[in-house]
């Protein structure tokens, strides 16, 4: 099942850039089509069929994982700001994109980055499952999901309240997507310092993240494209 959550993550994601592609063409949110397609990367990288050859390029020595862990964070940093500015949430801006949030992905990209070199990683292994058995590993990991969860959580609330809202339907079933996805990352965290961290269930969580928030910003410029009047997220 978490194969088929990977893949229909990736298409999910491919779908979204090759959609958002003219648009950005026209100068019209860069962002969003430069999110969609680091994300696309993220994805493919976490596919084994693609992460082996990728890294073997790169010397075997599982730096392709770092480039997934850090795109992932270009990723929610980009979508951050402009979700919380699209739900009016100056909370949530001030908390991903202020003082906080900036030294919350400092320390999580340097604890990457130390704990990597730390650790003998030898021989390419998606999602490092043949290293599990070293602390400086498992700790790499834990910093690669504490920076999402921490934006994910600055974001549930937001995108929970303009899914309750009286918003159109289309509106409140995209911040229903977003909400539900963002959740499902903050739930990455007890899942990663337990037990079942190297389980099929973090796969699942993770995947079926993606594919919510990723429908749920399709679903928001599709109801831009809808009423172009009432504006979108800006670049």
């Amino acid at each position: 099942m978490s194969m088929i959550l990977q893949w229909t993550a990736l298409l999910v994601c491919v779908a979204c850039s090759v959609w958002r592609f003219p648009a950005m063409l026209k100068g019209r949110n860069r962002g969003l089509f430069w999110s969609f397609v680091a994300a696309s990367m993220c994805v493919a990288l976490s596919i084994p069929g693609i992460y082996l050859p990728v890294d073997a390029l790169l010397g075997g020595n599982n730096f392709a994982n770092v480039i997934l862990r850090l795109s992932l964070f270009s990723v929610f940093f980009l979508i951050s700001g402009k979700i919380a500015a699209a739900y009016n949430s100056a909370t949530a801006v001030r908390l991903v994109r202020g003082p906080v949030g900036i030294v919350v992905l400092a320390i999580c990209s340097a604890g990457i980055w130390i704990t990597y070199f730390l650790s003998d990683l030898h021989g390419s292994s998606t999602g490092l499952v043949g290293f599990f058995d070293q602390p400086s590993v498992t700790y790499y990991m834990r910093f690669g999901f504490v920076y999402m969860a921490y934006v994910s959580a600055c974001l549930v609330v937001p995108t929970a309240k303009a899914a309750m809202s009286q918003r159109q339907v289309l509106d409140r079933a995209a911040a229903s997507f977003m909400s539900l996805g963002f959740l499902l990352v903050c739930l990455t965290i007890p899942v990663q310092f337990s037990p079942l961290h190297g389980s099929s269930l973090m796969k699942i969580i993770s995947f079926s993240s993606i594919i919510c928030v990723a429908a749920g910003l399709a679903m928001v410029w599709i109801s831009f494209m809808r009423r172009p009047a009432l504006g979108h997220i800006r670049t």
